[in-house]
């Protein structure tokens, strides 16, 4: 039985360990930075948002991070017409989790990075989430040059995917994380000097704060329609807690148990299959493009092959109600961090 947390309570103990382990619907654990006995070096921080627009058929990666050594910047675009993105990333040392990123995830909070290539901020107050991302010199997958996006992000309050848990080899190294979608998404797109409405996009955010182990590997996927969002995922931290597999169904979680993700020998060519142990899931995808995203600093190792392609398959809501999934594009990813 995986623990839900139904209160509020503080994330870290004064024992350096997470005071109560489990999910919830709502992001109830209060995280605070002074209460971390670590090096700011080893906190981990991020704010990664996503934007799905189903009828161009393209995604819009965006993440912030501040983990403590380094700070990373990136955006990509993802045409599924082309099976082929774009990315721009930057890197900055050193940041000590100074980039002005919220404690938690309902504080309102303003970010920005700049550079000659790339420049993101994120705003959110209250309900709304802005985010104004612009890389000038990218070249898309359909030769176009430039990318600019003004986008607002509306959030509604309703539950979503919530964890707190901890690895065995040390309980004071944790992950708090929530997966928060769809969130109904508007604003402007413009590729080159073509301007595009934004309207009938949502978006997902995977909000992530921790201290971890110096290397880590997960399997991550997400997957969004007009009505509902999946979270699966796994590989990192023990979590006989809980899981963070989930549907977010008309703006209400229902959970799910273990899954298991089948990774092809061939990523980028065979289809990958997710499945859990109490046959509430069962998805088939097939690969379009990955976005892949290999880095070797010798002290910073990163290994990302962030596969989108289309689902199909169904899943069963807490009341028996089965949805068919047909073609729905989304992702699965494998990612290994020596950070």
């Amino acid at each position: 039985m995986e623990k839900e947390i139904l209160k509020p309570i503080s994330l870290i103990g004064k024992d350096g360990h997470i005071i109560e382990e489990g999910w919830s619907r709502h992001p109830l654990w209060k995280y605070e930075r002074k209460a971390l006995k670590y090096s700011p070096y080893r906190i981990k921080e991020w704010d990664y948002y996503q934007i799905k627009n189903p009828k161009e058929g393209y995604f819009i990666n965006i993440t912030f991070s501040d983990l403590g050594l380094f700070s990373m910047i990136s955006l990509s675009y993802v045409d599924m017409h082309k099976t082929a993105y774009a990315m721009q990333s930057a890197l900055k040392f050193f940041t000590k989790n100074r980039s002005g990123l919220a404690e938690n995830p309902e504080d309102d909070y303003a970010v920005t990075y700049a550079d000659e290539k790339i420049t993101i901020s994120i705003i959110k107050k209250r309900e709304k989430r802005q985010i104004i991302a612009n890389c000038p010199s990218l070249t898309l997958p359909d030769g176009r040059t430039g990318l600019l996006v003004d986008a607002v992000i509306v959030d509604d309050y309703n539950e979503s995917m919530n964890i707190a848990t901890s690895w065995k080899e040390d309980r004071r190294k944790f992950y708090y994380n929530e997966k928060r979608g769809p969130m109904a998404t508007h604003g402007t797109i413009m590729r080159d000097m073509d301007l595009s409405s934004l309207d009938g996009s949502y978006s997902l955010l995977d909000w992530g704060r921790g201290v971890w182990l110096r290397s880590s590997t997960w399997l991550w996927s997400a997957l969004m329609g007009g009505e509902y969002m999946l979270n699966l995922g796994y590989g990192f931290t023990d979590r006989s807690p809980a899981s963070e597999n989930c549907i977010i169904y008309e703006g209400k979680a229902h959970k799910l148990e273990e899954i298991e993700i089948k990774i092809p020998e061939n990523l980028d060519r065979e289809k990958w299959t997710v499945k859990d142990k109490n046959g509430r899931l069962m998805l088939e995808m097939s690969p379009t493009v990955n976005r892949k995203d290999y880095q070797d600093y010798k002290l910073i190792v990163s290994k990302q092959d962030q596969v989108f392609g289309l689902f199909d398959g169904y899943f069963i809501l807490d009341d028996g109600k089965r949805i068919d999934v047909e073609s729905q594009a989304g992702f699965i990813e494998r990612v290994y961090n020596k950070w």
